[in-house]
């Protein structure tokens, strides 16, 4: 059995990592009842319009510099703590793509700020939140340290980079009511296919409409100081820089949501350029088809059974049951919520 999740349980404000920082583990699990109890008060809040502040109003601020640099390492995130970087005190980050490749900048140009495009706009005020792939509360800058992964370097709370990407989220949340979600974060709610991914179909999609961008393999086209920290023009869907087998957007539902909302180039919620019947195929493609780092811990994550959100599929859950793990790869799948 599937189970139906809101997609913003699942991913929270930040998605493309996996969550494995130490900080997290050292929480207490949680039990299937006090978990229910936390996601009903993340339902009950109340919705509040988009709100997103005006660019020129950072330097009003009176952290103007700092609320700057954590706008800077969203928006280059691999020259400034990549794994390439020329000081390895300052690699945070396990792989060479930019935070902004995945939270999206809307028409200010500020980085987490178009709306389904995982959007930042309100993650000051998401966190400490329940984390169902650990059953553990978290906090904002636990989340933001398990994005950046295992690097060279660990960032923590006290770690300058960390105070200033918060002060980049404090002030990007500074026109949202605390105690309350926001329209527009999370991913767009779409309606699912009745019916089985179909990769083989997805591939002929994917050769029409992402092969320019993210090329024939999906490893992305890399900018010319690569070797020196300058990461991707098109990042990479597939290989070693980009989410791994046990990440959120692994599972083809979820992937399915952020490409209908934001691919190829120039896509929003609001004006799509793929069906949602595409999406899913591309997802299933990308997915299933395209080599990418094993995440040897996945087997661990969703602890509890009855959590595991649908398209979680990892045969380590389903070693005498191939059919249901085909089933939970590629569906048909539960419509997922907003």
């Amino acid at each position: 059995m599937f189970m139906t999740l809101p997609s913003w349980l699942i991913h929270g404000a930040l998605l493309c990592g996996v969550l494995t920082t130490t900080a997290v583990l050292a929480e207490p699990e949680l039990d299937r009842q006090q978990a229910a109890q936390l996601l009903q008060a993340q339902q009950a809040r109340a919705v509040q319009p988009w709100r997103v502040p005006n660019a020129v109003d950072i330097e009003r601020q009176p952290n103007a510099v700092l609320i700057r640099q954590g706008m800077a390492l969203l928006q280059n995130t691999t020259r400034l703590a990549g794994p390439l970087v020329a000081d390895p005190g300052k690699r945070f980050s396990r792989n060479n793509l930019n935070c902004i490749n995945c939270h999206e900048a809307g028409p200010s140009g500020l980085p987490g700020s178009k709306p389904y495009g995982l959007a930042l706009v309100n993650a000051i005020h998401d966190y400490p939140r329940l984390d169902i792939k650990s059953m553990r509360v978290i906090t904002l800058e636990q989340r933001v340290a398990g994005m950046f992964g295992k690097g060279e370097a660990s960032m923590g709370a006290d770690t300058p980079e960390m105070k200033a990407i918060l002060a980049y989220l404090s002030w990007l949340g500074s026109e949202a009511q605390p105690g309350m979600s926001m329209q527009g974060t999370g991913l767009a709610r779409i309606t699912l296919p009745e019916r089985a991914a179909d990769p083989g179909r997805g591939q002929a999609l994917f050769g029409q409409y992402c092969v320019q961008c993210h090329g024939a393999q999906g490893l992305g086209l890399k900018a010319p100081d690569f070797a020196t920290g300058g990461g991707y023009v098109f990042p990479p869907i597939a290989g070693d820089d980009t989410y791994d087998d046990g990440g959120h957007m692994y599972m083809v539902p979820l992937l399915t949501q952020f490409i209908h909302a934001n691919m190829p180039l120039g896509s929003t919620a609001d004006t799509p350029l793929l069906s949602v019947e595409q999406a899913y195929d591309i997802a299933a493609y990308v997915n299933s088809e395209l080599p990418r780092r094993h995440a040897p811990q996945r087997g661990d994550a969703y602890p509890d059974p009855a959590w595991r959100p649908a398209g979680f599929a990892v045969p380590e859950h389903f070693p005498d049951d191939p059919t249901g793990y085909q089933r939970v790869r590629f569906g048909p799948f539960p419509t997922p919520s907003e």
